[in-house]
């Protein structure tokens, strides 16, 4: 699939490529702004949220420790109060008999839950097992010497004894008190303060006040107070003491820290927890006073109730966008690939035949550049085409005249033998000999037109030429030659001893009392051809010798051509050329090496690699 789209792309035109990457560029650059924005957005408005419940729980917290700490001064009154001082005589109640006394006490705790309506009942547990209390309906005495009422065995009683308190704590309901059974209406859950009594340092009893839960709900979840969502009240044990779910008083709630020390997540016994974290921003909030904390939900529902509205407006601007960028991306590509549109309707033209055209100059840009280089590359096709026509028409010209000029050698040959055999009439053999040797030197120019031959042809030329020299110099020199046989097939560039043959003439010594010899001598060695010519002539000041055995020496760039007027005085440049021949088809190991003795002659020896006559060129 992936291999398919692509070759669906690569197959494109160049303006729907461009127009495919700039919109999938403003797409993924209005995406990304996007979603950047929603989240900073979103995170913003958690942090309000977060920050805004914080503080409207902190003024409720306010309305709820005010009504504990009045139930806390109520305690402390019931303490000091003179049925319940060192004096009071509850611990000398034996039986029920003491009717007026226990009168008295319901009287008093009327009186203090006739002041405060929120106070729902008031008992009184003695460590003897004396229990007595007062609700708004009922009153309740008890004589439990044996300790079995339920108020001895929960852990409000532990904790007054560790601390004396006040304690507060939930989950207990107006049938734990006063036994019975009751409809769900009577049955109040209380949220319970205690203390603890003490006489002379020695527990006598405990004072519990009940508070009505629905009436300390309502002072920390207070829709007047812009708290919408639902709310936990837990107690120092982190169990839930008051809620709407009146099914959760009493049950654990774990929390852990999220982002912040105050965003948790919740864990209940009921319920679907994963559902409750993902659906809710969950704020725990300790209070200062009685350990109590609270937890509040918040729903997601209602707090991004408006960026749902955002999203919306978000997604209509990037469409709305999008299309813009669109219209805006088909007129701007347009303007860009008008000229590079052009510019490859000339090159189809200009293949198909129609060399030559000139397109107009694009307006100042990249892509005038483009078409001007198009003009002159068209220009150049054309002026080249009309050159090569030219070209063949001189070419056709000279292969006519080379026809013709064909007829010069023969001419040339021709007449040297109708020389050659007047001088013979003549009786001029000098003449015969020297007619001969030049019609040979001359037919190797003509009948063979590589630039290799084997060494036994280049001797022959040596032995014409020599033949040509000694006639025209009337000085004869003696030429002898001791060359390997099995080298004499081997090839070398054509006429390379000919130049050294004649610099070796022209410095012969001129005294008639010695007689000038060359020799030429010629052996393998390994792979290498090694060919000696030595005369015994003037030889070569040592000046010019050294400078001469440097410049054949170097391993300059012998493609560039030597510039006679460089050159010392006496150097010629019949032997460096020859040098650089031999460089230029062998390489730099190979070349010319001399020596000599001002006076006594001269050797000049040639390295040249063995190739086989198969291989000639």
């Amino acid at each position: 699939m992936f291999r398919l789209l692509k070759d669906k792309a690569i197959s494109l035109k160049l303006k729907s490529k461009l127009i495919l990457s700039f919109m999938l560029t403003s797409v993924f650059i209005l995406l990304l702004f996007a979603l950047f924005f929603y989240r900073y957005t979103s995170t913003t408005l958690l942090q309000q949220s977060e920050k805004a419940t914080l503080s409207s729980l902190s003024q409720l917290e306010v309305n709820l420790t005010t009504v504990l700490n009045t139930v806390n001064t109520v305690s402390r009154n019931i303490l000091v109060s003179s049925y319940f001082s060192e004096e009071m005589k509850l611990d000398q109640i034996n039986s029920p008999d003491d009717v007026q006394f226990v009168n008295d006490v319901y009287d008093y705790f009327s009186e203090m839950m006739t002041s405060y309506d929120y106070i729902h009942s008031i008992l009184y547990y003695g460590d003897d097992g004396v229990i007595i209390g007062s609700s708004d309906n009922k009153n309740y005495f008890n004589f439990d010497r044996n300790l079995s009422n339920f108020f001895y065995r929960t852990p409000l009683k532990k904790d007054l004894e560790e601390n004396g308190g006040p304690v507060v704590c939930g989950s207990l309901r107006y049938s734990d008190f006063f036994g019975g059974t009751y409809s769900g209406k009577m049955d109040t859950r209380y949220i319970t303060l205690g203390r603890r009594l003490q006489t002379i340092g020695q527990t006598s009893g405990y004072v519990v006040i009940n508070i009505r839960e629905s009436y300390l709900r309502s002072l920390y979840h207070d829709d007047k107070k812009n708290v919408s969502g639902e709310s936990l009240l837990l107690d120092a044990h982190s169990l839930v003491i008051s809620s709407e779910n009146k099914k959760l008083i009493g049950t654990k709630a774990l929390t852990s820290p999220l982002d912040t020390d105050n965003t948790v997540h919740l864990t209940l016994s009921l319920g679907d927890n994963d559902l409750l974290n993902k659906n809710n921003q969950i704020i725990y909030y300790p209070y200062e006073h009685y350990g109590l904390s609270i937890i509040y939900e918040m729903p997601y529902d209602i707090l991004f109730e408006n960026i749902h509205q955002l999203k919306v407006l978000l997604i209509t601007l990037l469409a709305v966008f999008l299309v813009l960028a669109l219209i805006i991306s088909l007129f701007w590509i347009y303007a860009i690939t008008k000229p590079l549109n052009s510019l490859i309707a000339a090159m189809k033209t200009m293949g198909s035949g129609q060399i030559g055209i000139k397109m107009e100059a694009a307006e100042a840009s990249d892509f005038k550049f483009l078409t001007d280089q198009f003009n002159q590359m068209s220009q150049n096709i054309r002026h080249l085409i009309d050159e090569n026509e030219t070209i063949q028409e001189e070419r056709h010209e000279l292969a006519v005249q080379n026809l013709q000029n064909q007829l010069s050698p023969h001419f040339l040959y021709n007449t040297l033998n109708t020389i050659k055999w007047m001088a013979i009439v003549s009786k001029a053999t000098n003449v015969a000999d020297c007619v001969t040797a030049l019609g040979n030197l001359l037919q190797p120019l003509f009948r063979n037109t590589k630039t290799t031959w084997p060494l036994q042809d280049e001797l022959n030329y040596l032995k014409n030429y020599l033949c040509i020299m000694n006639y025209r110099t009337g000085t004869p020199i003696d030429f002898s030659s001791e060359i390997d046989p099995s080298i004499l097939p081997c090839l070398m560039p054509k006429f390379i001893l000919q130049p050294l043959l004649e610099n070796a003439i022209s410095h012969q010594n001129p005294s008639p009392e010695v007689k000038n010899a060359i020799t030429l001598t010629g052996y393998r060695k390994d792979n290498i051809i090694v060919l000696v010519l030595k005369d015994n002539g003037l030889g070569i000041a040592p000046d010019r010798l050294r400078i001469l055995q440097e410049l054949l020496a170097s391993n300059e760039d012998c493609t560039k051509p030597l510039d006679r007027a460089s050159l010392p005085q006496g150097i010629g440049i019949g032997i460096l050329n020859t040098n650089r021949r031999i460089k230029l088809q062998y390489g730099n190991a190979c070349g010319l090496t001399v020596t000599s003795k001002e006076g006594s002659g001269t050797s000049l020896t040639l390295t040249l690699v063995n190739v086989t006559e198969g291989m000639q060129k």
